[in-house]
């Protein structure tokens, strides 16, 4: 037997915990519609709590540790604690989740995605390592880009948590403001049915569309203003 077998077998265990961990998250969260935790039974109970924000934040943190979506969960928070508070408590739940599922890929799928496929780990840790920073600063900024899987994917990289951290700080806060706000409108409409309401759900929707289509604007205007600079003098 050779000495790194039993090493790269506890490796593989533990890989396949993580893979089994991320299909448990995916049942439960087809087992729970956005319907059932956006109702108004729900919305109230929850409301009604004086330890809402707690349960709010650990209810998130939890459900994006186990790789469940947490979209459905950013508009609870707009349409339960309004546009300012929604914010601030979805971000701060939306980070500590991210790194909970970052450290729980890092423990349990490094090691043995490492034994699994070897250099070409290294030279994709080496291209994170260099680029690492923006790289994940422009995928978080696009909505369409799954949240979950960039947490999981980039904890099986050789990614700092610092850089990681500051990434998705940064990259997903435009999209909770949007998404928070989309909720606080839509909530305020079917109480209301006010005209501000519905220009807040379309200022939204522009505000999504914008972001998913940002980083292509900010290539284009790279490029652009290179070809634009000063040409040679004869």
């Amino acid at each position: 037997m050779k000495p790194d077998e039993p090493g790269k077998g506890a490796a593989v265990v533990k890989l396949a915990a993580l893979v089994g961990l991320l299909l448990a998250g995916l049942l439960v969260a087809r087992s729970t519609t956005a319907g059932d935790v956006l109702s108004a039974e729900f919305i109230a109970s929850l409301a009604d709590s004086t330890w809402a924000p707690v349960l709010f934040v650990v209810l998130y943190v939890a459900a994006t540790a186990l790789a469940m979506p947490g979209a459905i969960l950013t508009l609870a928070g707009g349409a339960v604690f309004g546009l300012f508070w929604g914010t601030v408590l979805t971000t701060v739940a939306a980070n500590l989740g991210a790194t909970a599922a970052f450290f729980v890929a890092r423990s349990l799928g490094r090691d043995g995605v490492e034994r699994l496929i070897g250099a070409r780990l290294k030279r994709f840790d080496d291209a994170i390592c260099d680029s690492g920073l923006q790289c994940l600063l422009v995928l978080r900024l696009i909505p369409v880009v799954p949240f979950n899987a960039l947490n999981f994917a980039s904890g099986l990289t050789a990614l700092r948590w610092p850089t990681y951290a500051a990434a998705t700080a940064l990259g997903i806060l435009p999209g909770t403001i949007v998404y928070t706000m989309f909720a606080d409108a839509i909530l305020a409409g079917s109480q209301g049915a006010s005209r501000e309401a519905f220009l807040k759900v379309l200022i939204t929707g522009g505000l999504l569309v914008m972001l998913t289509f940002l980083p292509a604007i900010k290539r284009r205007l790279a490029r652009t203003s290179g070809s634009a600079g000063p040409s040679p003098t004869s």
